[in-house]
């Protein structure tokens, strides 16, 4: 299997199919909406499992679960066992007793510097309600596509994995990734902005 994993062209796929199927041996449930995601359900507790490559984080509501599900693992594959994550994939990742909190600070601070704004004044929302975006038909202005364009990826990263709260801005700059204006450009650093302050 290190060969599967690790060397052929249809490494990742034949992971995901073995990991599924001895997964659902255990009675792990598959989410239809995630599939990189496991559930087990019982009378008041759960369990969810997320893989992102040969990476895995467990989430319990109990210390019983969580040595059940590590010795489900274990049984199946050899690992190494880090104990509470702090970061995965940019997200970073805060416990206490009482709650989780995860974060993208660091990727956030990343793109403020990288774009020459970590020290702007921060904003009180994402993007200006008293400005209509328009259109740019003529592609007037658009020198600056493909930095428009990166930093539209690297928002939807930071919504997808932390900031829902810019979601609304980053979808409806989005519109405009082919022909952006000056006033896209403008309006993509205000959600910088926002960024810096929250």
């Amino acid at each position: 299997m290190i060969k599967t994993l690790y060397s052929l062209k249809q490494a990742g796929r034949k992971w995901k199919i073995e990991f599924n199927s001895k997964l659902r041996k255990r009675g792990y449930q598959r989410l239809l909406s995630n599939p990189c995601v496991y559930i087990v359900h019982t009378r008041e507790d759960f369990l969810i499992v997320t893989v992102w490559v040969d990476d895995i984080l467990i989430f319990v509501t109990t210390i019983d679960l969580r040595d059940k599900t590590i010795a489900d693992i274990e049984a199946e594959w050899e690992v190494t066992n880090i104990g509470k994550p702090t970061k995965i994939v940019r997200i970073e990742i805060t416990t206490t007793p009482d709650s989780i909190a995860i974060l993208s600070r660091q990727y956030m601070e990343s793109i403020l510097w990288k774009e020459g704004m970590d020290s702007s004044d921060s904003v009180s929302t994402p993007l200006d309600p008293n400005i209509a975006l328009v259109p740019n038909p003529k592609g007037e202005n658009g020198s600056h596509s493909n930095s428009f364009t990166r930093l539209l990826r690297e928002l939807q990263y930071i919504v997808n994995a932390t900031c829902p709260d810019i979601t609304y801005a980053v979808n409806r700059l989005a519109s405009y990734m082919a022909k952006p204006s000056l006033q896209h450009n403008i309006a993509v650093k205000r959600i910088l902005r926002y960024l810096a302050g929250t």
